[in-house]
């Protein structure tokens, strides 16, 4: 135990940081059997020990208790920063160690334990550093995590507490009411002081109402954290809209910061899509689409803008973003005033907007898409929206018309009339059709029971040009 004294002109010189911890370390003096007939074993003549016992960080430095820090223990000794007992039955002691000074990246510390008979000889010395104590022994605490069994009995952690805290701006602190965070907005709180190992710095976060914490990924264990919201969640962060989000600097079992919790309502901090309008779709298939309107809750303010108007396919059963096809921008003819970009409206003589989608290909028939848009304030990214679901596109192309002529019967005799079947697939509504440009009316081709359109009366030509459109004009595309 000599090398104590060896050990307290290190503690002062070689740590100014101010980062510091307090650790709660609990003896039970209650050995096993086997400790317990080792020890009596040994030492059959002694029926008295004495324990001696403290912290230490690394071979170079001490951790002292103080005995102003832990009422009614008089057996700490200030000088050596140790505590003495007389052991005898079972008893439960827990000691403080206050402002223990922290490293910039963790150092595991360990219990150095030392018994005596009554003569102040040594008998059992446990102060070599192998049975370290880890961080995790730290944020874990309690009897399932012993940390060292000896003749005496038990110790373990009892509590382990950064000495951190948080600083809230004002659109974080919930004193002040129901706060958000934007999305894409960075996180925006700030933990102090800094310098702390990087595992204090454990940012968590629960989407069940505290029900359930969990741990921002690695990179953002840092004092003041700039993730989003969806780099924790990925593309699920949309199911998150409106809803409460809560966060906390700590582990499940061990809280920091004096177990400070805020919530923030996840928003899109954006004018929201209250109705979307697809009332002109493609009039034929590879066409351009014509106008889809959308409506929002809420005029632009002054400063505000929404760019970048993308549609998205969705899954359905999900309403999560698809990885096939892509993200599709709206094709806006060139010259466009509008260039993807909404400008700011007369708040005076608007309460709400809307803005028209128009002539843009590229969808995939068979696939539901959702807009989606991006929001900014003076130039500076604020967030993003998306329309609601139940207001989902899906989107149907008219299948393109097609026809094949079947049979033309050739005339027996000079100035006799023939008749020609045409099979007809595709498009829209009922066909027209056309010979030599001429619009048949008189009768008009019907499908008859064979399944075919039949056009009789004809005059023959040398090549009469046979031409079918639908409702929307549409032809036959090669």
């Amino acid at each position: 135990m000599k090398k104590l004294f060896l050990l307290l002109l290190f503690v002062f010189v070689s740590h100014s940081f101010g980062q510091t911890y307090d650790i709660v370390i609990a003896y039970e003096r209650q050995p096993t059997d086997e400790k317990r007939q080792e020890y009596l074993s040994t030492y059959p003549q002694f029926s008295q020990e004495y324990l001696a016992w403290g912290l230490n960080g690394n071979s170079s430095r001490l951790v002292k208790m103080n005995s102003n820090d832990n009422s009614g223990k008089t057996y700490i000794d200030n000088a050596l920063g140790y505590y003495f007992k007389r052991t005898s039955g079972p008893q439960l002691t827990y000691i403080n160690f206050k402002n223990v000074l922290a490293e910039s990246s963790f150092t595991d510390y360990f219990i150095d334990v030392s018994i005596y008979n009554a003569y102040g000889q040594t008998l059992y010395s446990v102060d070599t550093g192998d049975q370290n104590i880890e961080f995790d022994d730290l944020i874990n605490p309690g009897k399932n995590h012993q940390l060292i069994t000896t003749y005496a009995g038990n110790f373990y952690v009892q509590s382990f507490k950064p000495n951190v805290s948080i600083f809230l701006p004002p659109n974080r602190d919930p004193a002040g009411g129901t706060k958000t965070i934007c999305a894409n907005e960075q996180f925006g709180v700030f933990a102090y002081p800094q310098g702390f190992p990087m595992e204090v710095y454990n940012w968590q976060y629960s989407l069940d109402n505290k029900n359930t914490w969990r741990d921002v990924p690695a990179a953002f264990h840092v004092s003041n954290p700039d993730f989003t919201i969806s780099d924790l969640l990925g593309s699920n962060h949309l199911d998150y809209i409106g809803k409460t989000i809560y966060f906390r600097m700590g582990y499940n079992s061990m809280v920091f910061a004096n177990g400070l919790e805020f919530p923030l309502v996840y928003s899109t901090c954006a004018p929201v899509v209250t109705q979307v309008e697809y009332n002109l779709p493609p009039l034929c298939n590879g066409d351009n689409i014509r106008d889809i309107t959308l409506t929002f809750d809420r005029n632009l303010k002054p400063g505000e803008e929404l760019r970048f108007f993308q549609l998205k396919a969705v899954n359905t059963a999900t309403n999560l973003p698809d990885s096939t096809p892509p993200i599709l921008y709206p094709v806006f003819s060139e010259g466009d005033p509008r260039n993807g970009v909404v400008t700011t409206f007369d708040e005076k003589t608007l309460n709400v907007f809307t803005y028209t989608l128009s002539n843009f290909r590229g969808l995939n028939p068979g696939a539901t898409y959702q807009i989606r848009y991006q929001a900014f304030e003076n130039n500076a990214s604020k967030g993003f929206s998306f329309s609601p679901e139940a207001d989902n596109i899906e989107y149907k192309e008219p299948e393109p018309i097609s026809f094949e002529i079947n049979k033309a019967n050739n005339p027996l005799c000079a100035d006799q009339t023939v008749e020609i079947t045409i099979d007809v697939h595709g498009g829209t509504g009922d066909y027209i059709f056309y010979v030599d440009d001429v619009k048949q009316t008189n009768p008009e081709p019907e499908k008859e029971q064979d399944g075919y359109y039949h056009i009789r009366g004809l005059t023959p030509t040398a090549n009469n040009n046979i031409k079918v459109t639908d409702s929307n004009g549409c032809i036959e595309k090669n």
